[in-house]
Order: structure tokens, then C-alpha cells, then sequence
């Protein structure tokens, strides 16, 4: 389970698009902790439980040249056969302002034992197609029409905003080797109220704004028109915060509650 998926779409909105960068203060920086647990699980599957906790953390602006996020996802799962395994992943990214750079790394730990790391940086080129470059491998391409997870985000809620319900792009986050083919069903804006989120630092109350319900497809490049190969639920609110998540392996659910949300002053660098 690529549980690190999480972060294109837990991302304050903040960010820029291929062209000049543009913040509006509506959108909040923040720390955001999601308690994961077991949904629904097909009889195929072999996994019994699931247990842990997300952190995510978006800070940065165009004062600061881009945007950068830190993100910490520990699990226990239980599986057939195996009993519980651990699992330790933790990334780090930062986004130009401009859309013009990305760079991740990516480190995984599976019961206390290192098991991967990936660094590597995408470029945006003046034809505007992407170039890829790992730690150890070779250059690989991706076509212009391919986002970042700022860009990607900002595009979206874009939509949302102007009433529209689908939206297309292929987003690239880092966490796979090419870009993912994806499509986001977004719905009308609902009551926030119920939601048992502890908030600190100065923004609005989730409470008092109304999200709207999204779900995403994600696809693999080569089966664009197929079965998606994870998709996503979650309630966006306008500030950029993310909650009530649903993350579909297709024999495995997994759902997210917000529990704790820490709001950042602007361009905390």
C-alpha cells in the first residue's frame, strides 16, 4: 500500500501553475494529523487490521521562492500469515513557485529496517516537457500537460469554485516513476458541522466553511481508458484542508480522520 499517495490532495492550495505564482490568503498553511484505520476489504485480500497515524505539513509562499511539505506516515498492518508489520515512510517535497522545479525524497522503513530511499529532481523545460532525473538512474520525460501537486491543487479547486464537476490532468508527485493519468469528481459544497477536528493558531474555523466532496482516479500511463489503479475520497474545505479521507486499494479501504489541525502564519518559510 502506497499510503504516501496522501499528499498531492492533502496540500494547502497555496501554490502557482506553469506561469507567474499567486496566493490568495483564504488559503491556510498548516500541520494536519489524520488517524488511519481498516475500512471495507474484498475476501481476496489478505490484510486483517490497520492502525496508525499521518502527518502532513504544508509551509512556504512566493516570499519564500516555492513551497515545501514534510510528510510522516507510521502504520501497523496485520496480514495473513505474517502477523503485524510495521511501516515507516517519510517524505519531503519542495515546489518552485514558478511550477518550473519539483524535488522529493522518499525514505521507507519496514519493521525498524531501512528497506528504500529516492531522490530525485523534475525540471521543467522551456518546451514545457518535464525531465525526470533519480539519484543512480537515467532521464525520463513527461508531456507539458503534466502538474505538480501545488499546480495540480490549485487547478482544482479552481474548478470547484467555478462549478465544475470533473477535472482531468496527469499529476506528478514523486512517488511513482512517471506521472499518473488522473480524473476528480467533485461535488456540491456541504455542512462541515460534526466534525471533532482540535484546531490551533489563528484561521477560520472548519466548522464555519463548507467543503466539497472530492474523489479521485488515479490511472496508470499505459491504461489511461481502464480500471483506475487507487482512487481517493475526501471532503476539501476552501482554506485548503483536508478531511473524513477514503483511500481506495480496490481490495482494501483505508479511512483517515482529521484529529488535529495546526494552522501556520503566511509565507512561514
Amino acid at each position: 500500500m502506497r499510503f504516501e499517495r496522501l499528499v498531492p490532495v492533502i496540500a494547502a492550495l497555496f501554490a502557482a501553475g506553469s506561469g507567474a505564482a499567486a496566493a490568495s490568503p483564504a488559503l491556510q498553511m498548516h500541520r494536519a494529523v489524520y488517524d488511519l484505520s481498516l475500512g471495507h476489504t474484498q475476501p481476496v485480500s489478505d490484510v486483517t487490521g490497520i492502525e496508525g497515524r499521518m502527518v502532513v505539513e504544508w509551509r512556504g509562499g512566493p516570499a519564500c521562492g516555492g513551497y515545501t511539505s514534510l510528510q510522516r506516515v507510521v502504520t501497523r498492518v496485520g496480514v495473513l500469515d505474517q502477523g503485524l508489520v510495521s511501516n515507516d515512510v517519510r517524505l519531503s517535497y519542495w515546489e518552485a513557485a514558478d511550477g518550473s522545479e519539483f524535488r522529493f525524497t522518499r525514505t521507507e522503513y519496514t519493521n525498524g529496517e531501512l528497506t528504500d530511499r529516492q531522490d530525485g529532481t523534475a525540471t521543467r523545460e522551456k518546451s514545457g516537457e518535464i525531465k525526470v532525473l533519480r539519484e543512480g538512474g537515467e532521464a525520463v520525460t513527461m508531456p507539458p500537460e503534466t502538474l505538480f501537486p501545488m499546480a495540480f491543487n490549485l487547478a482544482l479547486i479552481e474548478k470547484a469554485q467555478a462549478g465544475q464537476r470533473v477535472f482531468s490532468r496527469p499529476l506528478f508527485d514523486g512517488t511513482e516513476e512517471l506521472e499518473n493519468p488522473t480524473t476528480a469528481f467533485i461535488g456540491k459544497t456541504l455542512s462541515a458541522q460534526g466534525l471533532d477536528a482540535k484546531v490551533a493558531g489563528k484561521g477560520k474555523a472548519l466548522g464555519e466553511m463548507e467543503p466539497w466532496p472530492v474523489r479521485i482516479s488515479y490511472f496508470d500511463p499505459e491504461e489511461k481508458e481502464g480500471v483506475p489503479t487507487f482512487e481517493m475520497g475526501y471532503l476539501l474545505f476552501p482554506n485548503g484542508i483536508s478531511a473524513t479521507l477514503s483511500l481506495d486499494y480496490l481490495d482494501v479501504e483505508v479511512k483517515g480522520r482529521l484529529s488535529e489541525v495546526t494552522y501556520f502564519d503566511p509565507d512561514a518559510c
